[in-house]
């Protein structure tokens, strides 16, 4: 959402593809501003995709893991970029399929979503010092 807003922003107008995955509908994060902005900007196509989609979703769009559908529609991803953003078991998954479709590995940018306790632990392992903030009290 971020990238797509500062592209709106600086007037960049390169041809993007925004595939948006959740397990099912009630989970779409923000559908209608991602379909406003498919709408008003004809450089940006927004394809949401479910992994789990329930009965009473009445799903017809796409389905499976969100990097299925991209490697569907982009059999080739040399000349590309990809900026795959969510948790970290979909980016540990979708980076290799997509560097065997030919994407270089300079144009894959990865934000993996980690718990705190997760990003403390793995801070520790590399040998860096993370602060904690105490929430709602003093120490």
């Amino acid at each position: 959402k971020a990238l797509i807003e500062h592209m709106e922003a600086k007037g960049i107008e390169r041809p993007t593809v925004l595939y948006w995955g959740c397990r099912s509908r009630v989970d779409l994060y923000q559908h209608a501003w991602a379909e406003q902005a498919a709408a008003r900007n004809p450089w940006l196509r927004y394809v949401p995709v479910l992994s789990e989609p329930r009965a009473e979703d009445g799903w017809t769009g796409r389905t499976g893991l969100v990097h299925e559908p991209i490697l569907a529609d982009f059999p080739d991803l040399v000349g590309h970029q990809v900026y795959a953003c969510g948790s970290a078991a979909m980016v540990k998954a979708a980076t290799p399929a997509f560097l065997d479709r030919g994407l270089s590995q300079d144009d894959c940018f990865s934000d993996a979503f980690l718990l705190a306790a997760h990003a403390h632990g793995a801070a520790q392992l590399a040998g860096t010092r993370t602060d904690v903030a105490k929430l709602g009290g003093t120490s």
